[in-house]
């Protein structure tokens, strides 16, 4: 399910960009302490960006489109695609029907 959830939000991203959002890509290199923080978040994954930015949003307002580019959506769905393949690999096998033949 998180596997379906990621890919759909990465397909939005890529509509949101291809829509001609204007975000300043601020993670090259990152100007202030936060925006490396963010920078390193959008790194681990858009969960873990989002997480960051809901929590820095009393001290700083941070725009999410700020800190992806089309390397990291990328990169997202990578690492989307290896977990929905290891989580494939990791269920169990079917269980034999009872039913007569």
């Amino acid at each position: 399910m998180k596997a379906i959830a990621t890919r759909a939000f990465a397909a939005l991203l890529l509509a949101s960009a291809a829509a001609g959002a204007s975000a300043e890509y601020r993670c090259n290199p990152a100007p202030s302490p936060i925006d490396r923080r963010a920078c390193e978040a959008a790194k681990q994954g858009p969960d873990a960006l989002r997480h960051f930015i809901e929590r820095i949003r009393l001290i700083e307002s941070l725009y999410f489109f700020d800190y992806v580019d089309d390397a990291t959506l990328l990169a997202w769905e990578e690492k989307s695609a290896r977990e929905s393949a290891a989580a494939k690999e990791d269920s169990p096998a079917p269980i034999a029907s009872k039913e007569a033949r």
